[in-house]
Formats: structure tokens, C-alpha cells, sequence
């Protein structure tokens, strides 16, 4: 009996609990992998914005099944079109997708003669005369008509001196803007879409992309310079991306987006009326950051955009066609969530084709599985969602809890990080404004916090900074007034007053240290190590307000071949070239002079890292001009070095400097070669090894 009792008690707790927290909300899990990145942009798991909630079909509208379902649009009247391609139809449901209003497969010319669609790929409603614009693909035009099928006008391929007659016309997405001007995307067309007016009279091409500026590019460009007309006329043009589809918003801005595998620039593109991109300055990566492998279906990826829509608040959704994932961006470009996949269950899809969106929901259309899948905002998205229509309209403060809320969600999410740095900002908490900046990894925000955290402190201790200036300066004149030491000391010299007297006076300090044969290499050594230690400071613990975050994960390796190791190139490279040029340096020489001649230069370094702290970004002029000094002062030293040790002309001297440059890139090379033999080596017996244990096992 006790057995029971014991056994039963267990389950009190569970009930209590239930009891006590009956409304926790509970999200279901998804079918998919769902992510956000952070400030290294690594993948994180992250909490899902949107829900799959059902997968809506033909037969579930009462319907025969779509075929081949190619494009999707809500109106305003909250009215669903679907371009059924595969049955040649148009269907316009409600924006539940319960109940069918209409369905077109007959148009009427204004004569009385019918006709009908063959293959339809995309599909427009005006929002201000409601007028249907059809992209009728294998019949070769764009219909425009009204809700009833009455076809208003007819557009077909152009008579027009702008418009290559070779080519035929084959629309597969059309959009007209508020002034009534049509634009078509045609399949076989990489210069834009084809613009209409409202008339239907063609006017020309508008948004195309650019060609990006690759190594391959330049030097096709400069090998065209340079060969004949026939040799170019063989030669393979260089044309953009195409763009594969676009949508509008209420402002009337047109946005597009292009697929493509090997061209990254123009992916997704915000254009005014001139057809100027207004997102050219953004750094936004539009899909995924890199090829990504999805444990699901076990394959790499690198996103390729089919579709783009925007949402009555401004929200960008991009449609990746290769890994079945909705990409949803604010009006700034920032990223909010990810959701989707390929795959067969409720969430996925196989050859997603179309996505749109009405108020809380988004519509993802797969022109494989013949189906609308309905995803449904979360508690999540929706407090994302308000937090960043507050931000966006500049209701910073406001904005202030629902970020934090969304931090109870997922503690890493990046975008809350900037709000409540802004928020922050404007309630005047620098510092935390500034913490959460760096949280953010943005500079800039973090810079404008820095601004306002500095002027408040110099405000506060402006006594102490007029007594530390005095100080300075009563120091700086004291030390001036000292008398430089006199040639006739210089056999008293210790090791650091020659270095200090040769970087002072280049021309005649490294002759005297020649010819008295000083010249510590314990001294050079630090030198070297200085400059080691002063390169990591600089690329890690610069200025915030000036470098985004350093990588997560600290390597020396490039470090030390920044430095040590190119410093040991230079000094092979120098002497080998003047080895043969008949110059009389030893190796060690070349060493102790050359680092000598770094001083400057690292010393102007660290002087760069200190000032990072305490400058903002309008004073980095104060920091170049420094950079600009260390440089040209070491470089005036280190062309001194070669000459003095080698005993040179000038005109000598910068010859073999530039021959030691060429010697270290040929040593570049052998390493590289090397390295890739030892590779082959390694892959050749390791394929041995592998081969003689499995047939050993055998």
C-alpha cells in the first residue's frame, strides 16, 4: 500500500504545477533547423518567428489540384490570386484559403472573341484600379484585365528599334506602378525588365543589374584592350544576372531580386523612379552567409533568391529556392527570421515558387507538391515585429521593453542588441548604450555613444585635465631644455642611446653605427617583438568605434607572418639580391639595421591603438596622419639602412629595394609550391596506407 501512496505522490508536483502555470505559452516544434546569426555570423539556434500551421491544396478548396502553381498575390481587398500554370487558370480565394471566389480560364476582348491562358507564370493586381496584369507565358503577351475576365489591353512583343526583333518574348512576372507603367520580366532578357507605359507603348529596360567586378572580369576587360576584333569577337560576353523577380511597396519603390550561383553583387535591390538602388551601401547579406550543409537532407547549399515580397509594414521576405527557407528583413535590411526547408513535412517544401503575406501570416506556394503552405506569426515574432516598427519609426524608448522581452526569448538575438543600444542612448545611459553596442558588433552606434560618454566626462573632470596638460608640457619643456649629447660622447654611447641617436638622425646615425660596429641584436629582437605584440593589439583590442569584433577564435599564425616572418623574407631577400650586386652587408647587419629602421613605425603603432580609445570617428584624421608618419619615417630609415649598410648610391639602393620586394614574392611562390607538393605526398601515401589496410582486412 505504502508502494502506491509513494508512487501516486509523485504526480502532486506535476498537477500543482499545472495548476499554478496553466497560460506558459507553448510553441510547437518545427521541422526544420530553426537559426539566427550572431556577431560572427555563426548560425545559432534561435526561436522561430513564424509556424507552419497547414498545407492548403486544390481538393482542399473544393477544387481539382493545382499543377504547377507559379506565382501568388494578396490584394487589397485581402483577396488571394493564384497562377495556376499547369490547369491554364487563374483562382482567387480569401485570405484564409477556406473558400474559392472565382475562378478564370476564359478572357473576353473588348470585341466579344474569347480566349484563354497557356502556361501563366505571374500574376499583379493594381491596388488602384484592381486591374489584373497576367504574365501568359506560352502565349507570349501580358493581359491586362478586369475581376470579370474582360481584357482591357494586350501586350505583346514590341515593334520597337529598342526591342532586338531576334528575340522573343516570354514574360514571366509582370507589376505595374501607381503612375501605370508596366514592368515585365522576360526569360531570355539579362538588361532589365521590360518597361511599358501605361499605354502599352515599350519605353525600354529598367533595374538591370550590374556586372560584378571580379579578377576574372578585369582581365577579360584589359584583354580586350589589347586584342584585335577577331580575337574579340570570339571572346565570351560578360553579362549580369538576370533579374528574376520583384515586387513594389506603398511608397511606390520597386524592389527586385536575382538568382544566381556565382554572382553575389545586386541579389536584392531597392530602386527609386531613375532606377537608382538604394540599397548599393547596404552590408547585408541577403540568404545565407555562406554554403551551408543541411543535416536534413545531407547537401551544401548556397542560397539563390526566386522571389521577394513586401509586407504592408515594409518587412522584405526573400524566397530561397535551393534550401526552401524564407528570409525575412526589415525596411533597413536588417535580418529578423529564418524559417523553412526542403523537405517533405509540414514546413518544407520541394520547389518552393512563390511567397506572400497578409497581416500576420505568410503564404510560401511549391509548384512541386502543388500547395499554399500557411505560416502563422509567434508570440515571438510578434513582439519582434512591434519592437522594430517602433525602432524603425524612431520611437526609440518605446521600443526599449519589447526589445528586452524579445532577450527573455533568445538572449542572443542580435537585432534586440541595437534597439536597446539606441534606446539607451536616448535616455542618456552611455555606458550601457555602449556595451550593447558591442553586443551588437556595431561600430557605429557605438561610436555616437562613445561621443556623448566622452563629452559628459570631460565635463566632469576638466580641472583634472587642465592639471595633467600643465604637468605634460612643464615635463615635455624640461626634458626639451636637456643639451643633445656631443659627437665627442659618442664612444660612451650604451646600446639604447644609439638606438635612440639612430632613429632620431637616420642618415648620419647608421653610418656611426657601421663604422663603430655597435648595433645590439637583443635590441632587435625586442624590436621585432614589439611589433609582433603591437600588430595583435591592433587587429584585437583597437578602438571599437573605429573596427567591428575580432574573430571569435584567436590565431597567432597570421600574426607571425605579418610580421616575423616577413621581416625574416625581407632580410633573405635583401641579402641575396645584394649578394650579387656587390654589396658589402653581412646578414646580421641587414638584420640589426633593418629592425632598427622598424622603431618608428612601432612605436606609432601602439600610439594608434592608445588614441583608438580616445578619439571617435570625425577625429581619424588624427590617426591616419600618425599611421602616414610611422610609415614614411621608417620607410626613410629602412632606405638609409640599405644604403649605409651596402654602402650605395641612392639611385642603387632603391633598385635593390625593389629587387628584395621581388625576392620575397618568389619566395612566396616556392613556399607555396612546396607546400602543395608535400600535399600530394601526403594525399598519395596516405591513399597507399588506406588501399594496403583494407586489403589487409579483406
Amino acid at each position: 500500500m505504502k508502494k502506491y501512496i509513494r508512487k501516486w505522490l509523485i504526480f502532486i508536483p506535476v498537477i500543482i504545477f499545472s495548476f499554478i502555470f496553466p497560460a506558459l505559452p507553448v510553441h510547437a516544434e518545427e521541422h526544420y533547423d530553426v537559426y539566427h546569426y550572431d556577431k560572427w555570423q555563426e548560425a545559432i539556434p534561435s526561436q522561430a518567428g513564424y509556424s507552419a500551421q497547414r498545407a492548403v491544396s486544390g481538393q482542399d478548396l473544393n477544387t481539382i489540384d493545382f499543377s504547377q502553381p507559379a506565382d501568388l498575390f494578396m490584394d487589397t481587398h485581402h483577396k488571394l490570386f493564384i497562377a495556376d500554370s499547369g490547369n491554364n487558370r487563374i483562382v482567387i480565394t480569401d485570405s484564409h484559403l477556406t473558400k474559392i471566389f472565382k475562378i478564370l480560364t476564359v478572357f473576353t476582348y473588348p470585341d466579344g472573341t474569347k480566349t484563354t491562358l497557356n502556361q501563366p507564370q505571374g500574376i499583379y493586381i493594381s491596388p488602384e484600379t484592381d486591374l489584373l496584369y497576367i504574365a501568359d507565358y506560352q502565349n507570349s503577351r501580358v493581359l491586362v484585365s478586369d475581376i470579370h475576365g474582360q481584357i482591357q489591353m494586350e501586350i505583346t512583343k514590341p515593334d520597337s528599334v529598342l526591342y532586338s526583333q531576334e528575340l522573343t518574348f516570354l514574360p514571366q512576372k509582370v507589376l505595374a506602378d501607381k503612375a501605370g507603367n508596366i514592368y515585365i520580366i522576360l526569360g531570355n532578357i539579362t538588361t532589365g525588365a521590360a518597361m511599358f507605359s501605361s499605354q502599352g507603348e515599350f519605353l525600354g529596360y529598367y533595374g538591370a543589374n550590374t556586372v560584378e567586378p571580379t579578377s576574372k572580369v578585369v582581365a577579360d576587360y584589359f584583354w580586350k584592350l589589347v586584342s584585335t576584333e577577331e580575337m574579340r569577337s570570339r571572346t565570351a560576353r560578360t553579362v549580369p544576372s538576370a533579374i528574376t523577380n520583384f515586387d513594389s511597396d506603398k511608397e511606390g519603390f520597386l524592389y527586385t531580386c536575382s538568382q544566381s550561383a556565382s554572382q553575389q553583387k545586386d541579389t536584392v535591390k531597392k530602386l527609386n523612379s531613375a532606377g537608382t538602388n538604394l540599397f548599393s551601401q547596404l552590408e547585408t547579406t541577403w540568404g545565407d552567409y555562406e554554403v551551408v550543409y543541411d543535416t536534413l537532407t545531407n547537401k551544401s547549399y548556397q542560397s539563390m533568391l526566386c522571389d521577394i515580397e513586401i509586407s504592408d509594414d515594409g518587412s522584405i521576405n526573400c524566397l530561397d529556392i535551393t534550401s526552401g527557407k524564407v528570409f525575412q528583413y526589415d525596411k533597413e535590411g536588417n535580418l529578423l527570421f529564418i524559417f523553412g526547408s526542403i523537405s517533405e513535412q509540414l514546413g518544407g517544401f520541394t520547389q518552393p515558387s512563390a511567397v506572400e503575406s497578409e497581416d500576420n501570416q505568410i503564404f510560401v506556394l511549391d509548384s512541386r507538391k502543388n500547395t499554399i503552405t500557411v505560416f502563422q506569426e509567434t508570440d515571438f515574432g510578434a513582439i519582434v515585429h512591434q519592437a522594430t516598427d517602433f525602432y524603425n519609426s524612431g520611437y526609440y524608448e518605446e521600443a526599449l521593453e519589447p526589445w528586452f522581452q524579445v532577450l527573455q526569448y533568445d538572449g542572443n538575438y542580435q537585432r534586440a542588441f541595437l534597439g536597446i543600444s539606441s534606446a539607451l542612448l536616448i535616455k542618456g545611459d552611455f555606458t550601457g548604450s555602449m556595451q550593447y553596442a558591442r553586443l551588437a558588433d556595431s561600430s557605429i552606434r557605438y561610436n555616437k555613444a562613445f561621443e556623448c560618454f566622452r563629452t559628459e566626462w570631460l565635463t566632469q573632470h576638466v580641472y583634472l585635465i587642465v592639471f595633467i596638460i600643465v604637468l605634460f608640457m612643464a615635463v615635455l619643456f624640461r626634458s626639451l631644455r636637456k643639451k643633445a649629447p656631443q659627437p665627442q660622447s659618442f664612444a660612451d654611447f650604451t646600446e639604447k642611446q644609439w638606438l635612440n641617436y639612430t632613429v632620431m638622425h637616420p642618415i648620419n646615425g647608421f653610418e656611426l653605427v657601421r663604422w663603430k660596429k655597435t648595433g645590439s641584436f637583443r635590441y632587435a629582437v625586442m624590436i621585432l617583438l614589439f611589433w609582433f605584440a603591437g600588430t595583435i593589439f591592433y587587429h584585437r583590442v583597437y578602438g571599437f568605434q573605429f573596427h567591428s569584433e575580432p574573430d571569435k577564435l584567436f590565431n597567432v599564425i597570421p600574426y607571425l607572418m605579418q610580421t616575423i616572418l616577413l621581416f625574416l623574407a625581407w632580410v633573405a631577400g635583401n641579402w641575396a639580391v645584394c649578394t650579387l650586386l656587390d654589396g658589402e652587408g653581412k646578414m646580421k647587419n641587414i638584420f640589426l639595421y633593418s629592425a632598427y629602421a622598424f622603431v618608428p613605425y612601432v612605436i606609432c603603432l601602439y600610439i594608434e591603438v592608445v588614441l583608438s580609445h580616445f578619439l571617435i570617428r570625425d577625429e581619424q584624421v588624427f590617426i591616419e596622419l600618425i599611421h602616414l608618419t610611422g610609415l614614411l619615417w621608417s620607410g626613410m630609415m629602412l632606405c638609409s639602412a640599405v644604403k649605409t649598410v651596402h654602402q650605395y648610391s641612392f639611385r642603387k639602393t632603391l633598385g635593390a629595394i625593389l629587387l628584395t620586394v621581388c625576392a620575397m614574392l618568389i619566395m612566396l611562390f616556392l613556399l607555396i609550391l612546396i607546400l602543395s607538393l608535400f600535399q600530394q605526398i601526403y594525399i598519395f601515401i596516405y591513399s597507399i596506407y588506406t588501399e594496403i589496410a583494407y586489403r589487409l582486412k579483406v
